[in-house]
């Protein structure tokens, strides 16, 4: 699946799906109701204006571990956030008061391990009526990928795949109280298409394009998506895009992927988050933890080989400090890559760790 290409990372770019058979959307459709809309942060919303409908949210028991954007939608309608401590002490636990009142609790799986499974804490908050959204964006194509005691899933399913736009929102067992049609948000449609052609012929050294033409056109986005998120679909190449993907191919180069740098890191000094791979889990990135001053060491010295690994997540305002977001880096293993390209930079890694 993986070709050879000039850089590893960072943001996906449009792909010829060679694929033509429409498979339809069945491995995304994992509720009564499912809607694909804009993004994770569009689906949260979404779900939250269904919740309204019926009762008041005054409250949300969130984890502390979390992205910014995914607050967004709770601080906008004056939703009280509460935090329960996601910690690392080895590996990832929760610390979760199963007596604390509140209106809606969030759960959250956490790079795909089948580990951080949170269906115990779900089935306790649904035993006490209290409404359960699942974010299952690290989870999705894990086995097991959701508990079917939530209330709702959310995804922003943009993490995995090649699309311009993408968040998926599921009721587990009825259907959303709206059946309006919503518009597309061409603004960040056209911004984010013409960035992912740009880096499409950037990455396949097709034409000499400047890396800073499409940056700040994915940055533009980014900006539009900040202020205007709410209510809109997902745009309808990204539909077909996801209609003729092999989900099935893709978890098998995630996995291979992801073993291969278990395997090759797995004497070394490097931390995993968690240190057993299980067959069922698809992770969406490797996460390992380290040293903060080390793992910015490391950070820059991936960039200077043209690897750019991410950190999740810049630490939001709301939440006390964590070191998981100063010590996390999130190594690379989606299906963009070939098990030489993932053996190469994963040697880097290693040849890194040996010298500090």
């Amino acid at each position: 699946m993986g070709n050879k290409f000039k850089e590893i990372g960072s943001e996906f770019w449009l792909e010829n799906i060679k694929r033509e058979k429409d498979n339809g959307l069945k491995p995304f459709e994992l509720g009564i109701d499912n809607r694909f809309l804009l993004s994770g942060r569009t689906a949260i919303n979404f779900v939250l204006e269904d919740i309204l409908k019926t009762r008041e949210i005054k409250n949300v028991y969130f984890p502390s571990y979390c992205c910014d954007s995914m607050l967004q939608p709770f601080i906008e309608k004056n939703i009280n956030i509460e935090f329960y401590d996601v910690i690392y002490e080895e590996e990832l636990k929760y610390d979760i008061d199963l007596n604390k009142k509140c209106d809606v609790f969030f759960a959250m799986n956490y790079f795909g391990y089948t580990k951080t499974n949170m269906c115990k804490y779900i089935k306790n908050f649904k035993d006490k009526h209290i409404i359960v959204i699942e974010d299952i964006t690290h989870s999705l194509l894990s086995d097991d990928n959701y508990c079917n005691r939530s209330d709702y899933l959310i995804a922003s399913l943009r993490k995995w795949f090649p699309i311009i736009t993408g968040g998926l929102a599921c009721k587990i067992n009825n259907r959303f109280l709206t059946n309006e049609k919503l518009d597309d948000n061409f603004q960040i449609i056209d911004k984010k298409e013409k960035a992912m052609n740009l880096k499409q012929k950037y990455i396949s050294n097709q034409e000499k394009i400047k890396k800073e033409k499409f940056l700040s056109l994915y940055n533009l986005a980014n900006d539009v998506l900040e202020k205007d998120y709410k209510n809109y679909t997902m745009d309808e190449k990204s539909l077909n895009i996801l209609k003729r993907i092999d989900v099935n191919l893709i978890k098998t180069e995630r996995r291979k992927n992801a073993r291969t740098i278990y395997n090759i890191l797995k004497n070394s000094k490097i931390h995993f988050l968690d240190p057993n791979l299980k067959e069922e889990d698809c992770l969406l990135f490797v996460p390992i933890m380290m040293e903060a001053n080390l793992k910015e060491k490391l950070k820059a010295y991936l960039i200077k080989n043209d690897i750019y690994c991410p950190t999740h997540w810049k630490q939001p305002k709301l939440t006390k400090d964590n070191i998981l977001y100063t010590n996390e880096l999130s190594l690379i293993c989606d299906q963009r890559y070939s098990t030489e390209e993932i053996e190469r930079y994963t040697n880097l890694i290693l040849k890194f760790m040996k010298e500090n």
